[in-house]
């Protein structure tokens, strides 16, 4: 793990072009074509900034990056349980921006709840990012693809934000809402979703399985995925090499609805595609 201090003053965090003040890197930079870099950074405090390292050489090679925003579970401020996959997700050319401060362990700090608050404002920031001519993010992020993303109790934050309309893909994560009230968030707050959205449990040792199943019927207004591990449990494998299989998942998922390569509608629409052998993958509205 390699660890970088930097410098920096910004007085006035929201009118500042982004300055990195700390950085790690996991898994050598993850296994997509973009070195990924873990960052904090001055302008948006109480975040982790999951991104490629070198943004010119990946926009150039690619596209704008899309952005997701990821809410942790048990609504806690740390991504640092799911870092491994995020990461890599950012290896894939995209920005992800994750509730909560750097940590290095999970007890290097105290943890708190994180608020509903911060997944828009996350979005808020990178608006202004993109349209700061001072900024290294300056016209490379789409803000056309935003995704929001949740684990557990970070996806009932989700749900309870999911009406922003600058979002257009959901993934939840080993979460459902089912019949209860979570995070102000409950089974009317289904309606709140407006984009295609993804479901990805852990089987039947997954506490959230059978609520997410019942998400599942009842969500019948929007396109709708129910991919489900058969043993991974409500930890998934977040913690393996590059997140495991739900981060490949994922990626495959993001790639489809926010870059656009139908070439992965197959392994979420198609009953006959083998490539991910754990997973049961069902599919509606569509």
């Amino acid at each position: 793990m390699l660890r970088i201090f930097i410098a920096t003053l910004c007085i006035m965090p929201y009118l500042c072009s982004a300055k990195i003040i700390d950085s790690k890197v996991l898994d050598n930079g993850g296994n997509g074509p973009f070195n990924a870099v873990v960052t904090s950074d001055s302008s948006l405090e109480n975040y982790v900034i999951y991104r490629p390292k070198n943004l010119l050489t990946t926009v150039n090679s690619s596209s704008k990056l899309p952005v997701v925003v990821f809410a942790n579970g048990g609504c806690m401020d740390t991504s640092y349980p799911f870092q491994n996959m995020l990461s890599n997700i950012a290896s894939h050319g995209y920005l992800v921006i994750a509730l909560g401060k750097m940590q290095y362990s999970l007890d290097d700090r105290q943890l708190n709840k994180a608020s509903n608050a911060m997944i828009p404002k996350a979005i808020d920031w990178a608006t202004a990012q993109t349209a700061n001519p001072l900024s290294e993010f300056f016209q490379k992020l789409d803000l056309n693809k935003i995704a929001i993303a949740g684990q557990s109790c970070g996806g009932a934050q989700l749900l309870a934000t999911a009406t922003d309309r600058r979002v257009s893909s959901y993934l939840m994560f080993n979460s459902g809402i089912a019949d209860m009230t979570m995070a102000d968030a409950n089974e009317q707050s289904l309606k709140n979703l407006h984009a295609p959205i993804i479901y990805l449990v852990g089987g039947p040792t997954d506490i959230a399985t059978d609520n997410a199943k019942l998400d599942y019927q009842r969500i019948n207004h929007v396109p709708i995925i129910f991919a489900n591990h058969q043993t991974a449990g409500h930890s998934g494998t977040f913690e393996q090499p590059y997140g495991g299989s739900f981060s490949t998942l994922a990626i495959k998922w993001l790639d489809w609805q926010l870059k656009k390569n139908d070439s992965n509608a197959s392994l979420f629409l198609s009953s006959q595609d083998t490539s991910f052998p754990h997973w049961d993958i069902k599919a509606k509205q569509f």
